[in-house]
């Protein structure tokens, strides 16, 4: 592989709606990077790299990658638990060898923005982006105390109507963090302190990808021509609707997942790997579509307590939820190329509900 070439192409953002759908490398190339990412990096090497720039609290240890983690959670870094001196405990999160991250400063200043703002998130310690083929991308950060709430809700599932509002709640609160642009943020800027959309106009970060995302569903067998022009069509068309004068902070993965809870409340947010500058309706179309209908209602009455529902919410909301239902598609029809599980299988089964249920709404036939 040419690490050059890919690093080029992996951390521009410009043609992007979700970035792990659309980012511009091929399938096997995705393979290949992602098919060793926790043990080609090893411990010793980390902590060495990490004490360079952690200059008045090192790194005394970190512990063996441990699968069963809660920390271990994700698809994109292999995230260590490490110990500083000081008897501080922080998460290392390691891109593949030899892979440049171009965001670490985004989700960092993104996280640095919720504490400012008196929400649940974490402190970032050190950046380190990779500099040859034999480094790795790390970003050492806060480890918040809390139970991730996917795990809690598997032990106390009677809990969930309680934190699903609560999760309204946190979501409608980032929202209310203003920031300029449109679309993925510039990893540049970031460095600099400023927050700041590559897109100019809202509409124009959301058929970002759109082409791309068409296509590659066409060659999967997914859409026929025929069908994915009239998705095409249904997205010129509803320009107007997909409009938005001022972007909030939209986390775009606010899922159980990468959510901490004390049992009754948030208490950690995490993995800003795809946050955005949006209209804060995207963000509740792409949270819906990780979870059964019935738990939208409860989310958004916590929602809707801290803001105002808009006129337009219900219209936009299944346009967003289709162009999300496209892009996650896209997203798992590529990976199960190379990662023919079972459960890539199923959930492509459960993304061709999602397109159906959205062809229904918007009257696209065959």
């Amino acid at each position: 592989m040419d690490l050059n070439d890919i690093n080029n192409r992996i951390v521009d953002r410009k043609d992007i709606f979700y970035w792990q759908a659309e980012r511009k490398i091929t399938e096997a190339e995705a393979a290949e990077i992602w098919k060793d990412r926790h043990s080609a990096i090893k411990n010793e090497d980390l902590m060495e790299s990490i004490n360079k720039i952690l200059y008045n609290d090192k790194c005394e240890k970190i512990d063996e990658y441990d699968p069963n983690r809660q920390e271990a959670n994700g698809s994109v870094n292999s995230n260590r638990v490490g110990h500083l001196k000081s008897g501080k405990d922080v998460i290392i999160r390691c891109h593949p060898r030899g892979v440049k991250n171009g965001y670490f400063y985004v989700e960092s200043l993104a996280a640095s923005k919720l504490l400012e703002n008196e929400l649940p998130s974490y402190q970032t310690y050190a950046i380190h982006d990779c500099e040859n083929e034999k480094d790795c991308a790390f970003q050492v950060i806060e480890k918040i105390n809390g139970i991730v709430v996917k795990n809690f809700l598997q032990d106390q599932p009677q809990q969930e109507e309680v934190l699903v509002y609560e999760i309204g709640k946190t979501m409608a609160k980032i929202h209310e963090i203003k920031v300029e642009g449109f679309g993925p943020f510039d990893n540049e800027l970031a460095k600099k302190g400023v927050l700041k959309g590559i897109h100019s106009s809202y509409y124009e970060s959301v058929i970002a990808g759109l082409d791309f995302d068409l296509e590659t569903l066409i060659k999967n067998g997914i859409l026929t021509e025929q069908k994915a022009k009239k998705y095409k069509e249904l997205f010129v068309k509803s320009k107007n609707v997909l409009q938005c004068k001022q972007a909030g902070l939209v986390h775009n993965d606010f899922a159980d997942w990468n959510l901490l809870t004390d049992g009754k409340t948030v208490n950690g947010v995490i993995d800003f790997d795809e946050c955005v500058a949006s209209d804060p309706i995207t963000d509740i179309a792409c949270w819906s579509l990780f979870f059964k209908p019935e738990r939208l209602k409860t989310f958004l009455k916590g929602y809707f307590s801290i803001v105002n529902q808009p006129e337009n919410f219900e219209e936009k909301f299944q346009l967003l939820k289709l162009r999300y239902s496209l892009s996650k598609m896209t997203l798992r029809t590529r990976r199960y190329s190379y990662e023919k599980s079972e459960f890539m299988k199923n959930m492509i089964e459960v993304g061709k509900q999602s397109l159906n249920e959205g062809e229904r709404y918007f009257g696209i036939s065959k």
